[in-house]
């Protein structure tokens, strides 16, 4: 009867040993999916940078400070657009990686309830062992009915044992590749939120610059209208100022060497050229100088300091504030035969005869004389004859 009891509890034993299933493979098709669908988003956040980078190559192109400045006009419209494209995808990737959690969160439950049910099973099995007494893995197997018996239950033994450490060894990677998921995740959606804030930062100066831009456009959209509009009497006074500033220079003698070095920003944190050097207006008009006008997200450029480019000495400093030509300007000598002009000012810091040295305010910006709007016109002689000056700027 004893023996019947023990052969019974072996079987129940044997039984919970058969019933560990093997763990269910997981499926990996939606996380699959949700990586091509990123891996498709860096695609295009690379040809967004791309494009940006194909605008700018055609401003650079331009042939024309109005083709320039409408070009600009477009660029910045379409970077608006890009931009936008940007963050949108940048939106769609935080949703596929805010998805790609929440599988890897339903992969752990799912490990978590296989381990509870797992354990149960161990539970069973233990029970099983305490109500056989005595019996243990190795009396079940030992009291196997003859060989074959023996072995196949020495086999479920051995197989059950590999199968927990099977188990368990798949269930920690799994918990470790979750959490490395997990902390991937959290790095990506910290990213994501960095590059959010900075292309909406972004846009918002985009859009700024292209209000300015436009204001710019209008400016020398107005200029070339007033100009187009009295060209034979505006060619006319300007030609009576270019006499009168031949006269000028004719009579100027500059004695000593030129001080040296390259001439530095007239107008710093202002940057924008309006109008460079040279013919405009379809070729209607030459600029003797480059214009100096409001940099995007700079503010106004009205009453910003003017500096001297070079040391020097004012040998010209015309008040009066004409509406035609340069309005209050000032010449600067800075020997060697080079002077530097500053028209259209508002103000004047300084009086013939005084010495200047390099970065010194000698005016203010304004918008005296022929100019629609507030810009510094600066120019650099060589022996009273203009030539462009970006070859004499540092940068």
């Amino acid at each position: 009867m004893k023996g019947k009891r023990k052969g019974r509890r072996a079987a129940l034993f044997l039984a919970v040993l058969l019933a560990v299933g093997a763990p269910a493979p997981v499926r990996a098709e939606d996380a699959d999916e949700i990586k091509s669908k990123i891996s498709d988003l860096n695609h295009q956040l690379e040809d967004i940078a791309a494009q940006k980078k194909a605008v700018q190559s055609k401003i650079a192109g331009a042939r024309s400070d109005k083709e320039k400045k409408l070009l600009e006009k477009t660029e910045w419209e379409s970077q608006i657009q890009l931009t936008r494209d940007e963050i949108a995808a940048l939106n769609e990737r935080i949703g596929l990686l805010e998805d790609a959690i929440d599988i890897k969160q339903g992969e752990i439950s799912d490990k978590q309830a296989e381990i509870e049910e797992n354990y149960a099973l161990y539970r069973e099995r233990m029970r099983a062992m305490y109500l056989a007494g005595e019996s243990s893995t190795l009396s079940m197997v030992l009291g196997a009915s003859d060989f074959t018996d023996f072995l196949m239950r020495t086999e479920v033994v051995r197989s059950t044992a590999q199968h927990d450490r099977d188990l368990l060894e798949s269930l920690k990677t799994d918990r470790e590749a979750l959490e490395d998921a997990q902390r991937e995740l959290e790095s990506n959606k910290s990213q994501v939120e960095r590059d959010r804030s900075e292309t909406q930062q972004k846009e918002d100066q985009l859009e700024k610059e292209l209000e300015a831009v436009q204001d710019e456009i209008q400016d020398i959209a107005l200029m070339e209208q007033a100009y187009l509009a009295d060209a034979a009497n505006i060619n006319k006074m300007e030609a009576a100022a270019q006499a009168a500033l031949d006269a000028f220079y004719a009579q100027l003698e500059t004695t000593t060497e030129y001080v040296g070095g390259e001439m530095s920003w007239p107008v710093p944190g202002f940057s924008t050229i309006s109008s460079g050097y040279g013919w405009r207006f379809n070729n209607s008009n030459f600029h003797t100088g480059i214009d100096i006008a409001s940099t995007p997200g700079r503010g106004g450029i009205y009453g910003a300091s003017v500096k001297a480019a070079n040391t020097g000495k004012v040998v010209l400093a015309q008040g009066g504030n004409s509406s035609v030509g340069y309005g209050n300007y000032i010449i600067v000598d800075h020997g060697g035969g080079r002077t530097t002009l500053y028209g259209h000012l508002s103000a004047l810091s300084v009086s013939v005869g005084q010495s200047v040295a390099r970065g010194e305010e000698i005016g203010k910006v304004g918008q005296s004389g022929w100019a629609t709007g507030p810009h510094l016109h600066f120019e650099v002689r060589i022996d009273g004859k203009h030539t462009n000056p970006i070859g004499y700027l540092q940068g």
